[in-house]
């Protein structure tokens, strides 16, 4: 089965992982409705890009933990298509510290955005996936929150839950034709991991098989596998792509 007029919805989609997962999908065929939240330039130059290579492409502003602006993306798309095929739950930030020495808002931050966007995208296109009878849910999650790292505590514990999440509602729906699953990526080459210092870095290749960094296209494809309904057996799965990554 192919791809093709799939129609998808992908968060935190102009940079990083985000961006190439929607390269990839539109590129395959796939109607993709990106959602960012800051750089309205970044979009722009993506949609006019891909739309030049034939590729259908649309753009939402706003911020994945308000459920009013999910709510009204997810009408709108429903509205255009008629069906959403596809939600990929990308957006997410860090802002890292020991636990205890943690700040409240830092903590609150970013399991607003983190778990609170992808529940609150969930909540809002599983309703329209049941009436479908079928759907597909990609939680991008990462390696932190399967082995735990002390100086990524809110991080790690926002994707942690969202695993929780990812479990709990692949038992209750996929019977019902949706199949959910969550990526966990080690070190991906980003433009999101230049504050990464180079002592830090260092430490987290040593104790990677690999002893490299992973790319972005890669994460990408094992989206693109999950979404390809010929691969309908994977769900409630955790799906690390990590080099190896050992603690």
């Amino acid at each position: 089965m192919s791809l093709k007029d799939k129609v998808a919805i992908v968060t935190g989609a102009t940079r990083g992982i985000g961006k190439e997962i929607l390269i990839d999908l539109a590129t395959k065929g796939v109607k993709v409705v990106g959602i960012y939240a800051r750089s309205e330039t970044a979009a722009n130059e993506l949609q006019e890009n891909l739309s030049n290579n034939g590729c259908e492409v649309e753009f939402f502003k706003g911020k994945v933990d308000n459920a009013e602006f999910a709510d009204t993306v997810v009408g709108k798309v429903i509205d255009k298509y008629n069906k959403i095929d596809i939600l990929i739950n990308n957006a997410g930030i860090n802002r890292d510290n020991l636990i205890f020495n943690m700040p409240q808002e830092d903590w609150n931050a970013v399991f607003k955005t983190n778990f609170n966007g992808t529940y609150n995208f969930c909540n809002t296109v599983i309703p329209h996936m049941l009436e479908q009878n079928s759907g597909n849910i990609i939680n991008m999650v990462s390696v932190t929150a399967v082995n735990g790292r002390e100086a990524q505590s809110n991080y790690g514990c926002s994707k942690g839950a969202i695993i929780g999440l990812t479990k709990m509602l692949s038992r209750i729906y996929s019977p019902k034709g949706i199949r959910i699953n969550t990526v966990a990526p080690g070190m991906i080459e980003t433009d999101m991991i230049e504050h990464v210092p180079g002592q830090k870095m260092e430490n987290f290749l040593h104790h990677t098989n690999v002893k490299s960094l992973g790319q972005a296209k890669q994460v990408a494809d094992i989206v693109s596998f999950l979404a390809n309904e010929e691969n309908s057996y994977f769900t409630n799965t955790v799906f690390k792509l990590d080099g190896g990554f050992l603690r």
